[in-house]
């Protein structure tokens, strides 16, 4: 009983970091966009800068259904820790809150960046031929296929689209030296995802800080601490006080006793004292 009260008391705090993507972003040289962005970002941010247009090419990455959890499983050898180690400006948030604001409207946001920066807006699905010439900017946005299952279903289809993205990526860096990658899991993706399990709930990570991630020290994000001064008050909150309070309410109920039966006195007789 004790253990489900628990299990009961921490669910809210998990789930409060369920609705959450991370964007991870890099480039091929030096940007002044990455180098000036807040230690916290979002999409909107990204994709409404001026400085986005200083890139030939700029390359949105859609993951449906990407967790944080999924990132730091990755291997440090693969592409997409690769990149983030060796780009010259690299940027990662892990959690960035989804709102009904800005589920709407990332297709907008795409469509606006490449009418601002003059640039063709090349839509297509991971596998697809996609027409793409160095004549022109190029607002690319590359959509891969959803992650689904447990955390080891998700670790290996994760594998497979990073060789995807390896390749995908090459071609686009032959045409446009000076590119710009954004990975995330777009917000309108998120109602697509079904309950998280216990394997992929999200805890809190440390604010976002510019700079490289220690490829030696395991996948992308894993730098990142589980616990933070916030949620570390959450768990004491309910350990020291929520759940003392339940097991008090609990243990004052099981006190509660029925009335004692009284007895009558020995030599008494009910049918006598009538009669009388």
């Amino acid at each position: 009983m004790t253990r489900l009260l628990s299990l009961a008391a921490l669910l809210p705090a998990a789930l409060a970091f369920s609705n959450t993507f991370p964007v991870l972003s890099w480039s091929s040289e030096s940007s002044a966009l990455l180098d000036s962005l807040p230690p916290k970002f979002s999409l909107n941010t990204l994709l409404s800068s001026s400085n986005l247009c200083g890139h030939d090419a700029v390359v949105f990455i859609d993951q449906p259904a990407l967790l944080a959890s999924d990132l730091r499983t990755l291997p440090s050898n693969t592409h997409l820790a690769r990149s983030l180690a060796s780009a010259p400006s690299s940027r990662q948030l892990p959690y960035v809150p989804s709102s009904p604001g800005i589920d709407a409207s990332v297709t907008d946001l795409l469509e606006a960046a490449a009418t601002r920066c003059s640039s063709k807006l090349v839509s297509y699905a991971a596998g697809e031929a996609a027409a793409l010439s160095a004549k022109a900017k190029h607002l690319v946005s590359l959509t891969m296929p959803a992650l689904e299952g447990l955390a080891k279903e998700r670790k290996d289809a994760l594998l497979k689209h990073d060789e995807i993205l390896s390749a995908e990526l090459a071609r686009i860096a032959a045409l446009f030296p000076h590119h710009l990658v954004i990975y995330t899991s777009s917000p309108a993706s998120l109602s697509k995802r079904g309950s998280p399990s216990p394997a992929q709930v999200n805890l809190r990570a440390a604010p976002s800080t510019s700079g490289k991630p220690n490829s030696n020290k395991g996948g992308v994000l894993a730098r990142y601490q589980l616990l933070t001064p916030g949620l570390i008050t959450a768990l004491l909150v309910t350990l020291f006080v929520l759940i003392p309070i339940l097991m008090v309410g609990i243990n004052a109920l099981s006190s509660i006793q029925s009335p004692l039966r009284v007895e009558a006195p020995k030599g008494f007789d009910a049918v006598e004292k009538k009669n009388q």
